[in-house]
């Protein structure tokens, strides 16, 4: 299934670019100009998809059942190895406050003792001895409790890799719904962490209309004062334009863009091109007779 739904799923993956002009500006019948997705490449008409996938599913329902109880059972051992890292992490913290008393006390009897025999130096040195030895000590225990947490993690990982293919093939469903949940969220973290973003979406915007007499630029709150303020960076873009506005909305998301003319309206939202990404998903599994549970 892996093999079948991949090429389109990247297909949809290419439509987060294009921006989409969805309608009019008021007051005119002005047409909503939409990006119309690609036709489906030699080798991927539905038909074929539908075939291709019933062969498969015909050869999947058989290990469908044991591949269920493998993956029941390694959910049960993963759980009963994170219990186990949960108590060991308690069990080490422990330890490491036990530790630095122990550490602080036998620092403290060094000095005392030092400072009762009355020799400086003889304090000094007695007090860098005691922390010396309490370091290597601390190290090598410290050494030991890694050890065995990497360990721990090692089997978890080889557990998990003798049953990965199973899960690959039977769960591609879920993994893809996986991937576009991790699209989005880090689409937004990019968005938070990058000033920048705001910017390059309107001058990708600027660089695709025709219309320049009239522009209002819908952005977040948060971005218009730094949009306003950078005007002269998209220089011949603005060229004939006689009116450009940046209007504050709350209905944009930050670090994106709606741009309106005279003949339309340009929405270059990141909420939008997610949403175009999840139906061009939606229609795939629709067309590959797959529920979105990955159940079919």
């Amino acid at each position: 299934m892996s093999k079948l739904l991949r090429p389109n799923v990247l297909r949809a993956v290419r439509l987060l670019p294009e921006a989409v002009r969805i309608g009019n500006a008021p007051g005119g019948d002005r047409e909503i100009h939409e990006t119309t997705p690609r036709e489906p490449e030699a080798g991927n008409h539905p038909v074929d998809l539908i075939s291709q996938l019933s062969e498969e599913l015909s050869l999947l329902k058989t290990r469908l059942e044991e591949s269920e109880r493998e993956n029941r059972d390694l959910a049960s051992r993963a759980s009963v190895f994170e219990e186990e890292l949960s108590r060991e992490r308690v069990r080490l913290e422990e330890e490491r406050g036990k530790m630095v008393s122990s550490l602080e006390a036998e620092a403290a009897a060094v000095r005392k003792k030092a400072v009762s025999e009355g020799f400086e130096e003889g304090r000094k040195a007695g007090y860098e001895q005691g922390i010396e030895n309490a370091r290597k000590d601390a190290a090598k225990e410290a050494e030991e409790k890694i050890r065995s947490a990497v360990f721990l993690l090692e089997s978890v990982h080889r557990s998990l890799g003798e049953h990965l293919d199973a899960l690959c093939s039977l769960q591609m469903p879920r993994l893809i719904r996986m991937w576009e949940f991790l699209l989005s969220s880090m689409l937004r973290k990019e968005v938070s962490l990058d000033g920048e973003t705001a910017v390059r979406m309107l001058r990708g915007v600027l660089e695709r209309i025709s219309d320049k007499e009239r522009v209002l630029v819908y952005l977040n709150p948060e971005d218009v004062d730094a949009l306003r303020g950078r005007k002269d960076e998209f220089g011949d873009l603005l060229r004939g334009v006689r009116h450009l506005e940046f209007i504050p909305d709350g209905n944009v998301d930050a670090g994106s863009c709606i741009v309106e003319t005279n003949l339309g309206i340009y929405d270059a939202r990141w909420r939008i091109q997610l949403e175009q990404v999840s139906g061009e998903i939606e229609r795939l599994f629709i067309e590959g007779g797959t529920g979105n549970d990955g159940s079919s």
